[in-house]
């Protein structure tokens, strides 16, 4: 059967809840260093072990599996030939998706080759029977071939995918860019990277909320939503 964009968008938010309200299913997070999660935490959690301990933790979903499939360095180009080894293997029930932080080095003429692989990313997830969740890359600061210029047209195009294959859409880009509208919407709030794009702590917190209000598991009454962590440069959250 084929589904509109506007129908795969309400089957999979439908999907999610019945998923949450089930029995043990396994959720996998595909991405590139942010997801990976290391260095740039400190020692802290990084978003993905946020959300696992969130789900397994607090909502009691302990025979969950919570697989953490980022690889640092990561791009679209290179996931597509692993696709098998970093999410089909595993028959996810959920696989989210966030990359364009490495694929911005290609430059604006590389948006619609990103495109048409975050397209094959989601085919391929469907095809293994996963709801595919879209996530914005999270903005970025001047440096070298990386800029917030670029990140903003590869942000974009998440969205665009998103909407043209009615896949649900975490917009972290959109959730950072609000939280700094003193400073300009493509600049990433004070302490929230460790460097010049990779999210510290604090910025994987961030991370965190705004995934989960958007699969509307936030409880400001648990721990890791309410959560204080320290920036990056030390400042209180």
């Amino acid at each position: 059967m084929d589904f509109t964009a506007d129908e795969y968008a309400r089957r999979d938010a439908d999907r999610l809840r019945e998923i949450l309200a089930g029995p043990p299913v396994t959720w996998v997070f595909l991405g590139d260093s942010i997801t990976q999660g290391v260095t740039h935490t400190h020692g802290h959690r990084g978003y993905v072990e946020h959300f696992a301990e969130r789900v397994r933790g607090e909502l009691g979903r302990r025979g969950d599996a919570v697989i953490n499939s980022g690889v640092s360095g990561a791009t679209t180009e290179d996931l597509l030939p692993e696709f098998h080894w970093r999410a089909g293997r595993f028959a996810p029930d959920v696989v989210f998706v966030m990359f364009g932080t490495n694929d911005i080095l290609n430059g604006e003429d590389g948006v619609r080759g990103f495109r048409y692989r975050l397209d094959q990313i989601v085919q391929r997830s469907r095809d293994v029977g996963a709801t595919v969740v879209l996530q914005t890359p999270p903005p970025v600061l001047e440096d070298g071939g990386r800029s917030p210029h670029l990140i903003g047209l590869y942000a974009e195009a998440v969205r665009e995918v998103a909407r043209d294959l009615g896949v649900l859409v975490v917009d972290h880009a959109g959730a950072w860019a609000s939280a700094a509208s003193g400073v300009g919407a493509d600049v990433a709030p004070d302490g929230w990277l460790d460097d010049s794009f990779h999210p510290g702590a604090r910025g994987h917190h961030e991370l965190t909320l705004t995934l989960l209000e958007a699969l509307d598991l936030a409880d400001p009454a648990s721990d890791v939503c309410s959560l204080e962590v320290a920036d990056a440069v030390g400042a209180p959250a």
